[in-house]
């Protein structure tokens, strides 16, 4: 497993998307998508719109951990939950020797 390359994880029903990292045992999240959302895409928390990009498209600026995110948008339990099992398996996948260590921030 390498750490920092981009992951990606969806809801159940497919409908969510969220592109996250792991960083030092820690779920940094930088974008989520709501394809049943015909929103314009902004980032967040500035509110800046992305008329171009894809609908229901939201960045997030400060790249927040997972629990921040789950915080900031309780709405999409569904996505998180499915975040939260990818980060626990991308942190206990047993081909990175570092990736056994303590600690962590996206225990939610």
């Amino acid at each position: 497993m390498q750490r920092d390359r981009l992951r990606a994880s969806e809801s159940p029903d497919g409908r969510k998307i969220a592109t996250w990292r792991l960083r030092h045992r820690d779920c940094q999240v930088l974008n989520f998508q709501n394809r049943a959302d015909a929103s314009m895409a902004y980032r967040w928390p500035s509110g800046m719109a992305f008329p171009s990009a894809l609908p229901g498209l939201v960045v997030l600026d400060s790249l927040p951990n997972l629990w921040e995110v789950r915080d900031a948008f309780a709405g999409h339990v569904d996505l998180w939950d499915a975040v939260r099992a990818d980060y626990w398996a991308a942190l206990l996948d047993g081909t990175d020797p570092s990736s056994t260590s303590a600690g962590h921030r996206c225990d939610v």
